[in-house]
């Protein structure tokens, strides 16, 4: 019964936000890569569709990982710090 008078979290938004919004431009930039890293092995036409249809697996694990980290701002650091390394090597990989 302790599980259903526990309180909810004060930094529940900051978390949400994390997974919601960090999340979100995570999943798009390994999309991305799915895309890039793809394109010269399956048909032209075939990588665009995985990289989109992998974004909602990248996303809501983004999004459910987010609740498990411990405090708000950490999810947020550490969501920020995974966005400049995908975002560093999306960059590194196009060039």
């Amino acid at each position: 019964m302790k599980i259903l008078k526990q309180k909810l979290q004060p930094d529940w938004w900051t978390k949400t936000f994390a997974g919601a919004f960090l999340g979100m431009s995570f999943a798009m930039a390994m999309g991305a890569m799915i895309v890039l890293l793809h394109t010269s092995q399956t048909d032209a036409s075939i990588a665009p569709q995985l990289g989109m249809w992998s974004i909602p697996w990248f996303w809501l694990s983004a999004f459910f990982i987010a609740y498990f980290i411990p405090k708000g701002w950490q999810s947020v650091v550490i969501f920020s710090i995974a966005n400049v390394l995908a975002y560093a090597l999306l960059f590194w990989l196009r060039d």
